[in-house]
This record gives C-alpha cells, structure tokens and sequence, in this order.
C-alpha cells in the first residue's frame, strides 16, 4: 500500500452504524474497533493499480498495451515503465501499476494553487487529469501552461470561484500539473458550460500514471475497477441468451455483458433516471453494443402482472421468467468507494438502502428462468447491503442456492483477490464460502459479490 492516507476521519456516526453491524460476524478474529479502524484506513488509501477493459471484440490486448505504453511514455519521458499485468484467462483486463520508486517526481509545492472538490480529488490520486467542473478554486492568477500546485477540499466549506489561498487544515496536497483553461474560462461562464481538462496532471503523490476515459480511443475500451470486471465474468453471459441488466449505469458493465454475448442475442437494460439512460446509449455506441436496448425504467415495478400477455417482448414490464440471466448491481451506500477524502453519507441513508434492495431482488427473482443465474453486487462494505440481504433471500427463497464465486475467479486466474463473506445469523459457513468480499486484504474497491441460481418455479 501507498504511504499517503487521507486526513479525513470517518465521523461517530458512520462508525457506530457499521460496529452495530459488524458486531454480528460470528467467529471472527480481530475485535471490531480494531477491524474497523484497519477497513477505515484502507478505504482512505489510494489503489497502487488502475485497471482497464478492453474492447476484445474491437481491438487486441497486445495492441492496447503498446498504445498504453505510448501515451506513458509522452506524459513522462522514462526508461522505466509502470508494470503492466495481463490474465490469460481474463483476456480483457490489463492492470497498470503505480510508477516505480526510482522514478523522480516533482512533489515540490508551487506558489499557484488549484482547489479541486472531493470526488475530483479522488479521481486525480486514482491517475486522472482534471476536468473544468471539478475545480473550486484558483489561487492568485495563474496564467495557461503555469505549472500549478492541486489540493483537496477536504472539509467542503470551500466556496466556488476562491480566488485567495485556501487554509491549510482544509486542504490536502494531491500533486502538481499544468494549468490548461483561465480563470475566465473555468468560472465565467454559466452553469453546466465550464468543460474539458482543466489542469494536466503531470506528477501524483500516489505514482500512478495519468490516465483517463481520453488516453485511448473510446471503442478500445475503458477504465474499470477489477470487481465491476468480475462481476460480468460470474455471470457469465452467452450468445444468444436473454439478460437483464436491473440498474444499469453508467453502463459500463452493460457494455462488458454484451462484449461477452459477442453482440448476440438480446441484453435490456434498465435504469430510473432518463439522463443516465443517454449515457448508457452513448457508451454503448461508443463500443459497439448493438444487442443492447435501454430504457428509463423503476426495476421494482419490472414485473407484469398480467398473465394474458403471454409473449415475451421487448420492452417493460417483462412477463415472469423472462430471463436467463439477471445482474442486480444494485445501489447502495457506496462505502467501498477508494480512497475517500470526505465522506457525508449519514447512518440514516446507510440503512434505508437494505429496503430498495429488497425490492429489487424480488423482482428480479421473478424475472428469472428456473435454472436462471442472478448476480447480485455491491460496491459497499456494509453487512446490511450485502450479507444480510442474502441471508434474506435464501429464507424468503427457498428455491435459489448460492454458486461458488471465489471458485470461479480461480479459474481466471485471480485466486488472491477477494475473501469469503462474513458469517451472520442464517448464513453458514459454507454458504459464506460462495460469497466474494472485497476488503483491505487487496489492492482494489470495497465490493461484494453473490450469484444465485434458481432451481425450478417460484411458489
């Protein structure tokens, strides 16, 4: 792991939420304020690995490595090159790792600043270049290709368009770049106009390569955090087949499940919000998604219940047993998120997420084929988003039986990612050993990943 960790503590709120929560784990060898503190700091760190997905169908692993290296090369002219990881049996993933110590940075602070909001910041120490609208503030008056300091806002009481110096127990230092839109350009204008780089990112404290969704050609692929990848590959679509995605954007895993499909056979997906719903649109055109039809839809209500539509068509809501194989990466709490510089999330929005995903699931059982697959993944870290929804499910749902997840991504080659999921009343120690938890012992997001098989009709 990285040395940096942010300053930003987990306030009482969000830590007693999660000790009532984990104080359930049965057997478990560390106490919970222990445990806690340790999955805290993890989840302020910074990954030491960005990981990208390629469009296989579009363009080879080989001649995206050759580019990436390229693009590496011109940000920072080296010798020595981030290590580049590959998988033989996960052929789209490759992992870039952070640059090697010996290559020198410049960490010095310069006299121009450049204050950036949290989730910017975020993404900066995860390698990416600034964008216009992330920007707060600007220090003094730096002129275009100045070379400028970043910082963090990590209380959230900087107001947009500072112009002074930001005080120094608010800020945090993420690194240096090279400023590329005025003043005048990044605040000037009307809200939702200010877009583009704002600052060229060319040295991190987290030494990661700059990378971001404009390094390589948009029909090569995209960045994608290595769980999201998983959870395509558990599912394991096939030509031909009819799938779900529940809750689809931004529609990056839509876009892998399809990749998989080889553009065959038909994948619906399903989001609330209309605006997310274009996005989807957009990457799926993007990369060439053809069998892929979108739709603003509530999932909870993707059930029809009228027993005279007997065929099966394409648009909501679907009849029962529908599908052959649904994702439910549902929306959660998002307490996997790494690293986190300020997080406001209240314990009462923590536990209203267990309802929603309730709902969703019922649903999705519904839809689902006997002898269908459903996934079911989040991106928290919570027990009441994740193993205590499916303890519910295995009792409201007596035909659904868990598969092997860790068992499978030892297969693709990825024995050493993940841990069993935590053992709780109603969930076994066997059945915890079907579930893939994603936690401070890797290198990648919180995450939690589960896959139900449906054994015959629904009673």
């Amino acid at each position: 792991m990285n040395d940096f960790v942010s300053p930003f503590k987990f306030h009482n709120e969000i830590f007693d939420e999660l000790y009532s929560q984990y104080i359930k784990i049965k057997n478990s060898n560390l106490d919970v304020p222990q445990q806690l503190n340790i999955l805290f700091k993890w989840l302020c760190l910074t990954p030491e690995v960005t990981t990208y997905r390629v469009n296989v169908n579009k363009i080879t692993t080989e001649e995206v490595i050759a580019q990436l290296r390229e693009k590496i090369k011109i940000t920072k002219p080296t010798d020595i090159y981030p290590v580049i990881s590959t998988f033989p049996f996960f052929p789209e993933l490759i992992i870039i790792h952070k640059w090697n110590e010996s290559v020198q940075l410049d960490l010095s602070k310069y006299s121009n600043e450049i204050i950036v909001d949290e989730k910017c910041g975020a993404a900066v120490l995860r390698g990416s270049h600034i964008f216009a609208p992330g920007i707060i503030g600007i220090s003094h008056k730096p002129v275009k290709l100045e070379k400028v300091s970043v910082f963090a806002d990590k209380t959230g009481n900087c107001k947009k368009g500072l112009i002074k110096e930001y005080k120094e127990s608010e800020k945090v230092f993420l690194g240096n770049g090279i400023l590329k839109q005025t003043r005048k350009e990044l605040f000037g204008g009307s809200v939702g106009t200010v877009s583009g780089i704002g600052v060229y990112m060319t040295d991190v404290i987290s030494h990661l390569p700059q990378l971001n969704c404009t390094t390589m050609p948009q029909e090569w692929g995209l960045l994608q955090n290595l769980p999201s990848m998983i959870c395509s590959r558990i599912l394991d679509p096939q030509p031909n087949e009819r799938i779900l995605d529940m809750c689809a954007a931004p529609g990056n895993k839509t876009t892998h499940i399809s990749s998989l499909m080889k553009n065959q056979g038909a994948l619906i997906a399903l989001d609330i919000s209309k605006s997310k719903i274009k996005k989807i649109e957009g990457i799926c055109k993007e990369l060439g998604c053809y069998n892929v039809k979108s739709f603003c839809y509530d999932s909870t209500k993707a059930v029809c219940n009228d027993i005279s539509k007997e065929s099966i068509e394409n648009t909501p809501p679907f009849p029962r047993y529908s599908f052959d194989r649904i994702l439910l990466d549902a929306p959660c709490s998002g307490m996997g998120q790494r690293p986190q510089l300020h997080n406001r999330i209240k314990a009462s929005c923590i536990r209203s997420y267990s309802s929603i995903q309730k709902k969703l699931f019922s649903a999705a059982v519904e839809l689902l084929k006997p002898g269908g697959v459903l996934v079911y993944s989040t991106c928290t870290v919570t027990i009441a988003e994740n193993e205590e929804i499916v303890s519910w499910a295995l009792q409201k749902y007596p035909n659904l039986c868990l598969k092997h997840v860790r068992h499978k991504m030892e297969l693709m080659g990825l024995k050493d990612y993940g841990a069993p999921g935590y053992v709780i009343d109603h969930l076994t120690e066997d059945q915890c050993e079907n579930l893939c938890r994603f936690g401070p012992q890797n290198d990648v997001i919180g995450f939690f990943i589960s896959c139900f098989v449906k054994n015959g009709i629904d009673k």
